[in-house]
Order: C-alpha cells, then structure tokens, then sequence
C-alpha cells in the first residue's frame, strides 16, 4: 500500500520511514499537499525495471559504476577509441588472448 506523507514528516521520521520502506511500503512525498517525489524500496525499484537490472546486487553495482569519475572516464576513453577504430572484434580478442598465454 502506499502511504503519503509530507516532507516534514520524512525530515522528522526517516528512521521509521526506512524500516518501513525495508518491509515493502511505498511513499508520496507531499509538499504543499503537491505531489513531489515516491519512496520505494530498492528491491521494488529493481522489481519494476527488470529489463534494466537483474537483481538489487547489479543495480548496487551500476550505481556504483555510474557515481565513480575514474569509471566514467575510461568509458568515454573507450568510445573515442572506437572512434578512431582502435578495437578489436570478439573474434581477434579471443585470438590474441590464446596466442598471450601460449607465450
């Protein structure tokens, strides 16, 4: 069920707002008696986006990736690569590796 509760409300109970979120509960953030935001726990949030994540431990995980500057920036080293047309098919990498460890 979904519950709403104002702003003050979440500033003064986040503990009991937490451990309710820990047991499935759902929450409209008011402000204003303005809907502005909904609380949902991380496995409901991973439950309504299966498509995206297959469980709460890749969603940790692409939080993690997405928030790390040093990741984030080997990714858009990568793509100017690819640009350039420095890589390798899945084909030649599989080669390469097997001709390093021959070595």
């Amino acid at each position: 069920m979904t519950k709403a509760i104002t702003a003050y409300t979440l500033k003064t109970q986040l503990g009991r707002i937490l451990r309710e979120l820990r047991d499935k509960e759902r929450f409209v953030v008011l402000r204003r008696n303005i809907p502005v935001g909904v609380l949902l726990s991380i496995q409901d949030f991973v439950e309504q986006h299966p498509d995206q994540y297959e469980d709460v431990e890749d969603f940790l995980d692409t939080l993690l990736e997405e928030s790390d500057p040093k990741f984030q920036r080997s990714l858009k080293q990568g793509a100017r690569e690819i640009k350039r047309g420095r890589f390798l098919t899945h084909g030649e990498l599989k080669l390469a590796l097997a001709n390093k460890k021959l070595r």
